[in-house]
């Protein structure tokens, strides 16, 4: 089969030529982008990009990260200054028609949490109407804060910080009375306080925030790239394909069908295998991420396989 994409390759060469993905990442977030103790970036969006890596360029660390602040991210891809970005950033309206973006797919269901000390005795997110509310700046918290809140006859006072690190230290020193952003976000960074048993994440969920990998406008052969890829990843592990069977010649429908895909979308005919091999599959990113091998242990739930009650399944492969 030829290719049928008919757009402009102009990103994806220019990744060739330059020989690594530049990949806008957050500034620190354990579970999604943080660079470990020998300053090796590790989490869901980080092997997202190392995904796009190793199916592009047949490298999963041909990689630039740029670590960005959310008030960064988004004028950044828009900015050109990346290729990819994959930053915890939530699929909005606003930012895809706003700043020229387009998301790629959803790599994370997740939604807007509250962390708030044990001692406080806080149940429920009503308890704290008037209270004052940490949040990063340049996110889609303050805005849930306010459509939650609404509805009570309530308000609070929205703190804004310009990272996670000084969100955090915030409210470990007690600036204000909770912290909201992203579920497993706050399940991730509580493990940053010096106690972090003296400190709950409220199941309750005042929003639904879809976050995923967006790319600029413009190039609809790039989008489609990176939409597959991860895509790819997604039917590995429908299909029991890991980085373990990719090289032991394992049946695989996927492996079958990776040289005719690869060349209609312009990409190494062992794209899929590259990628799985030398990253995973959705289900071995999540867990290093934020099940039992992180040591978060956080339950898949939305982020499952559609066969096991999530929403995680990939288009066909045909």
């Amino acid at each position: 089969m030829t290719s049928v994409l008919t757009s402009t390759t102009a990103r994806l060469d220019r990744v060739r030529r330059h020989g690594a993905v530049r990949a806008g990442v957050s500034t620190g977030i354990r579970g999604l982008s943080a660079p470990d103790t020998d300053g090796r970036w590790q989490g869901l969006d980080v092997d997202t990009a190392r995904a796009v890596a190793a199916a592009v360029l047949g490298d999963a660390n041909a990689v630039e990260f740029v670590p960005l602040t959310p008030d960064q991210r988004m004028p950044a891809l828009a900015g050109d200054d990346i290729d990819l970005l994959t930053c915890n950033a939530t699929w909005t309206v606003t930012r895809e028609a706003g700043f020229g973006a387009t998301f790629v797919a959803t790599t994370c269901y997740d939604g807007g949490a509250f962390l708030v000390p044990r001692a406080a005795g806080v149940t429920a997110a009503a308890q704290l109407a008037g209270r004052r509310i940490g949040v990063l700046g340049g996110t889609s918290s303050a805005a849930s804060l306010a459509r939650y809140y609404a509805p009570l006859g309530a308000e609070v006072e929205v703190v804004p910080y310009p990272d996670a690190a000084d969100a955090l230290a915030g409210y470990r020193d007690g600036a204000v009375d909770a912290y909201v952003c992203d579920g497993v976000v706050l399940a991730a960074e509580k493990t940053r306080l010096p106690e972090p048993d003296a400190h709950v994440v409220l199941p309750e969920l005042i929003s639904r925030e879809p976050m995923g990998p967006a790319v600029a406008d413009g190039d609809s052969h790039w989008l489609k790239t990176v939409r597959w890829i991860i895509f790819a990843l997604i039917a590995a592990e429908e299909e029991g394909l890991t980085s373990a069977t990719v090289g032991q010649g394992a049946a695989s429908a996927l492996l079958d069908a990776q040289a005719r895909l690869g060349d209609t979308l312009g990409l190494p005919r062992t794209w899929i295998g590259d990628a799985v091999g030398q990253v995973g599959n959705y289900g071995e990113v999540y867990d290093r991420s934020f099940g039992v091998a992180s040591g978060l242990d956080v339950p898949r739930g939305l982020n499952d396989l559609w066969t096991r009650g999530g929403l995680m399944y990939a288009p066909p492969f045909a």
